[in-house]
């Protein structure tokens, strides 16, 4: 049917209008100059030729001093973005000899459900291990053999 009426029938997407035909061959054409021309730009405006190399030894003495500037800015940067990370924290320090529930954690072997317990404990801390890491012992005085991070631990008021 299509035949006869002179219809050509491609099965190439709507998207390659290139390759199903429906564009006119001189879009595509390398000598069509209307479509493959641009106005200058302002950096090629602004070129000449004897000043360029001038211009560029007076760009060199001030990339110290930019190289400083964008240091400082960085650092400023940092700072700004660790306050915004930082303004929510609540520290946590404990001193040797306070009492301290532990948080249970879902992958220790007890039967956990949710009526049982999130917390265990009273355990005292033993010895401040690092920033916000502490070694603890039961109250009897039995050491415990590996240390704690202070997301964990919560202050035992008697």
């Amino acid at each position: 049917m299509c035949t006869k009426l002179g219809i050509e029938h491609r099965f190439t997407p709507v998207c390659y209008l290139r390759y199903n035909g429906q564009v006119e061959p001189s879009l595509w054409d390398e000598s069509s100059a209307p479509y493959r021309s641009f106005p200058p730009s302002i950096r090629k405006l602004g070129y000449e030729e004897g000043t360029n190399d001038e211009r560029m030894k007076e760009n060199f003495d001030f990339v110290d001093e930019l190289r400083d500037r964008t240091l400082v800015r960085m650092q400023e940067q940092k700072q700004v973005m660790s306050r915004f990370y930082n303004r929510k924290v609540k520290n946590r320090q404990f001193g040797i000899w306070d009492l301290l529930l532990r948080l249970l954690q879902a992958n220790q072997p007890k039967n956990r459900n949710k009526l049982n317990p999130k917390w265990e404990g009273p355990y005292r801390v033993r010895m401040v291990v690092g920033l916000g890491t502490y070694e603890c012992k039961e109250l009897s005085g039995k050491p415990i053999d590996h240390t704690w991070h202070e997301v964990y631990l919560k202050k035992y008021y008697v």
